[in-house]
């Protein structure tokens, strides 16, 4: 029998698929030469593997910027000038006081002993601000304090002198008033009691009682009441906080006495005097989440460690704050590898079942396998590092290259007497334009202000053009070492003159449906603006409460200056906002708590120091002979003056310090504000009064920093980089949908070159979209931060199937393309339903998201572009 002569060149066949037609079939005219270049496919893959993994993962938030964002620069020059900024913390719980502290001990020298830590502490030491104590007093309250102290001293005195005149004559009480007229009355000395001869004088005479005298001298200085008054008075000014003064102000015992302690020091314990913590600064980022993950497991063997030693057993030791990112890490993997394994079962089950062959295993994964190889060590070229949006490139890649294998693998069996080149002539142009609309929708991401935007797109674009490539060039190799049997000789079709079918009417009455719930459902659609939801949530219980024992704020906003000038000046307008109790304007309200005001403290170097210390040294002498001068003569003055004595001896104390200066200050208190080169009048810190975990709160202070504080000060804390992710993200949404729709009009006519047929695929896509949008709406489901990824491989799924389906409404393989092109969405919702079994919220949602979408604009493109039940054309008539 002879061989079947070689078919006669199509005079119809594009330059760009004769090229491509002719490399295929060099490739596969042998089975050494496909052998040969699934090798060498292999070996590429296996190397760009190797430059692929290095690729490094940054979940900073400011990887999503561009470095020109507002939040980005202020960050980025914090970095520059001070370092380090995020302070790692352990916290431990335990009702056990002395235990919990042995905890604590244990675990700040293990930290100390680390060569990345630094500055370790388990509490604030105060005693540097309690000894200038009085230096936190203005002018007119010192002057005050010394008038208390000279009309105590008078009062005293003279209620001695009266109770010695009355004594010496009728028995009754002298009025105090009556003793206080006068001048130099109260030169009350050693020699007050001799005679003008030197004679001693007689002996004191008994006490006398003079409630009567207590009665008139009610409204006399009292200096303790004093004392209470000013402390609530600094209170009041905001400059320190109401704990900060409770330390450092002389405070009394149930007595009514003062107790000096030579060294002050606040441990870092929470108000319930349940959970204690202790600090450190690292050398290396919280972002840096390899060396995050080795200091959890560092402190996990410490702790255990030190409670096999039976130092407090019941203790929960918990790293908490800028550091605790290896429980979403965790998470993440975790999710990852549960839902990769679902992902493959599914996907395999899809290709096995759809084509009913383990052949379509190899010949649809084997060139995916090659190509995200090859598009990893691209991505590892291009970029630097992946962010927390491109680090789901390659699951939202799989979904969006799978396409061009399976309809490959599906259409070689639908041309059973044709060789590859002859399924490449006439199948290659449809597939070319779904390549070329899809890069092209991801290229336009280009232009976003959103930078992770920007990165994906352009990764994405590679990777699909590679896996395009890939799949023209390895499905046939593949296929040519593991070739299908012969399937039984079938009569061609017969060519019949029956019209063609007319689409039926309930196809225009559920289309109808779709436009409507897309009307519907699409104004409802919001994002989700509560940035808890998209976290990995802790068990119930497992989380340590740990907020008040860390200080003056867990976390605060830092005001970067660039002068000395510019930080006053911003330093001002905040503490104004704070003295006046204002509300953030724009803010969203909690349901039944009241609105409270939005600053909490604002803190600078030159806030924390007194004011005109060197001017209050005098009056700080004068306070300090006055205190002297009444503690020399209390022996000889009565109880109500005696209760005076800690209180005189601590304002003895508190007189002789000398002016405190900014290096003086305790770590705790200056180390926030101090850069590298040791100045420390730039840096400032605003702790907000805020949840932190809306975006509506967060874009609200990002407008009230904006409209209060000067262009000079930027405002760095990762928690703004949000609101400028919401800003670039409602620039972007104004253009990159119609510029993306544009370009994709614009391929899809160069592509079918009939305004009838333009119209219908591209109306499939639109009315597609639409409807995923109106479900997403009605369901609801909310767009987020990580679900944004999904919709490029909606659009480019849904391009795909609109063009496959109109290309081959006519073609006697239109049944091949139709089962390749379901079996592609059922791949591609495979390998999102692996992401529905995610703990991890915002996977979860990609998950969610494209399931819902493929199947949305999926069932859309084939009600409106399938052909139905039409007639068969004999060989030969298919149309290009």
């Amino acid at each position: 029998m002879t061989s079947p002569s070689p078919p006669a060149p199509n005079a119809r066949v594009s330059a760009w698929t004769r090229l491509v037609r002719d490399a295929v079939e060099q490739v596969t005219r042998t089975r050494s030469r496909a052998a040969v270049a699934l090798f060498v496919g292999l070996l590429v893959a296996l190397a760009c593997l190797g430059v692929g993994r290095g690729v490094e993962i940054n979940t900073d938030l400011r990887s999503l910027l561009p470095s020109s964002a507002p939040s980005v620069r202020a960050l980025d020059e914090l970095s520059a000038r001070k370092g380090s900024t995020e302070v790692f913390t352990v916290a431990v719980e335990s009702a056990d006081a002395p235990a919990r502290q042995q905890m604590i001990d244990g675990l700040a020298a293990a930290i100390a002993a680390w060569p990345e830590a630094s500055e370790v502490s388990t509490g604030r030491d105060f005693t540097p601000l309690r000894d200038r104590a009085l230096y936190f007093l203005d002018d007119a309250e010192l002057e005050d304090l010394a008038r208390e102290l000279r009309e105590a001293k008078q009062r005293a005195i003279a209620r001695r002198i009266a109770r010695d005149v009355g004594a010496e004559g009728s028995g009754d009480a002298v009025p105090i008033d009556e003793v206080l007229a006068g001048e130099n009355w109260d030169d009350f000395g050693d020699d007050a009691d001799a005679d003008d001869d030197g004679a001693p004088s007689a002996p004191a005479p008994a006490p006398v009682d003079v409630d009567a005298d207590a009665d008139a001298d009610a409204d006399s200085p009292d200096i303790a009441a004093w004392v209470r008054e000013q402390k609530r008075s600094l209170a009041a000014r905001g400059d320190l906080s109401a704990r900060e003064i409770d330390l450092i102000w002389p405070e009394e015992t149930a007595e009514g006495e003062i107790e000096w302690h030579d060294v002050l020091e606040d441990p870092f314990i929470s108000a319930d005097g349940q959970v204690q913590v202790v600090k450190a600064v690292l050398s290396k980022p919280a972002t840096d989440i390899t060396f995050a993950r080795e200091v959890a497991e560092r402190i996990e063997a410490r702790a255990a460690a030190l409670q096999a030693e039976g130092i407090a057993p019941n203790a929960r030791v918990q790293i908490v704050a800028a550091y605790n990112v290896s429980k979403d890490i965790d998470t993440i993997l975790r999710d990852a590898k549960r839902a990769t394994l679902l992902a493959v079962l599914l996907v395999s089950c899809v290709l096995v079942f759809g084509f009913r062959t383990l052949r379509a295993l190899a010949l649809v994964l084997v060139p995916m396998g090659i190509a995200t190889c090859v598009t990893l060590a691209c991505a590892r070229m291009m970029l630097p590092q992946l962010n927390a949006l491109t680090i789901f490139l390659f699951a939202v890649l799989f979904g969006m290259g799978v396409d061009f294998s399976v309809h490959l693998f599906a259409l070689r069996p639908g041309d059973h007497a044709a060789r590859w080149r002859d399924v490449i002539e006439r199948h290659l142009r449809p597939l070319t334009a779904s390549m070329l609309t899809t890069t092209s929708s991801l290229a336009i991401l280009g232009i976003a202000d959103f930078k992770a935007f920007r990165e994906f797109g352009a990764i994405s674009a590679v990777g699909v053009f590679l896996c395009f490539v890939c799949a023209v060039l390895f499905v046939p190799v593949v296929d040519t070492l593991w070739p299908t049997p012969p399937p039984p000789a079938a009569a061609p079709p017969k060519a019949t003159n029956r019209s063609r079918g007319r689409a039926m009417p309930w196809r225009w009455l559920v289309l109808g449906a779709v436009a409507i719930c897309a009307v519907v459902g699409g104004p409802r659609l919001t994002f989700e603006k509560d940035l808890r939801q998209l976290n990995a949530q802790p068990k119930k219980g497992t989380g340590i409460r740990y907020g008040s024992a860390t200080g003056r704020c867990p976390k605060s906003v830092v005001l970067v200056a660039e002068e000395r000038a510019g930080l006053e000046a911003a330093v001002d307008a905040l503490a104004a906002e704070q003295r006046e109790q204002r509300l953030l304007p724009g803010a969203p309200t909690l349901e039944g708590r009241p609105p409270k005001p939005w600053i909490h403290g604002v803190y600078s170097v030159a806030k924390i120091l007194p004011d005109a210390q060197a001017a209050k040294r005098d009056r700080l002498a004068q306070v300090g002979v006055l205190a002297n001068d009444f503690l020399a003569q209390l022996p000889d003055l009565d109880a109500r003056a005696q209760s005076y004595r800690t209180h005189l001896e601590t304002l003895e104390r508190l007189s002789k310090a000398s002016p405190i200066e900014p290096a003086a200050l305790p770590d705790w208190a200056r180390e926030p504000f101090v850069e590298r080169d040791d100045v420390d009048d730039r840096l400032g810190h605003v702790c907000l009064r805020i949840r932190g975990g809306h975006l509506d709160e967060l874009v609200a202070v990002k407008r009230r920093f904006d409209a209060i504080l000067p262009d000079s000060v930027g405002r760095a804390d990762s928690r703004l980089v949000f609101a400028d992710l919401v800003a670039a993200m409602h620039v972007d949404a104004r253009r990159l949908p119609l510029a993306a729709l544009a370009i994709i009009l614009l391929f899809i006519a160069l592509d079918l070159r009939r305004i009838r047929a333009t119209l219908a695929c591209f109306g499939a896509l639109v009315l597609g979209l639409g409807f995923t949008v109106g479900w997403m709406g009605l369901l609801p489901i909310h767009l987020n931060f990580f679900n944004l990824v999904v919709m490029p491989a909606v659009l480019g799924l849904s391009i795909d199937t609109s063009i496959h389906l109109w290309h081959a409404r006519t073609k006697s393989t239109v049944g091949h393309t139709s089962r390749a092109t379901l079996i592609s969405a059922l791949t591609t919702m495979g390998g999102f339903a692996g992401l529905l079994v995610a703990e991890h919220p915002g996977l979860r949602s990609i998950g969610t998201l494209g399931v819902v979408s493929v199947l949305c604009c999926v069932s859309v493109a084939f009600l409106a572009l399938h052909p139905g039940r039409r007639r068969a054309r004999a060989p030969g008539r298919d149309e290009a």
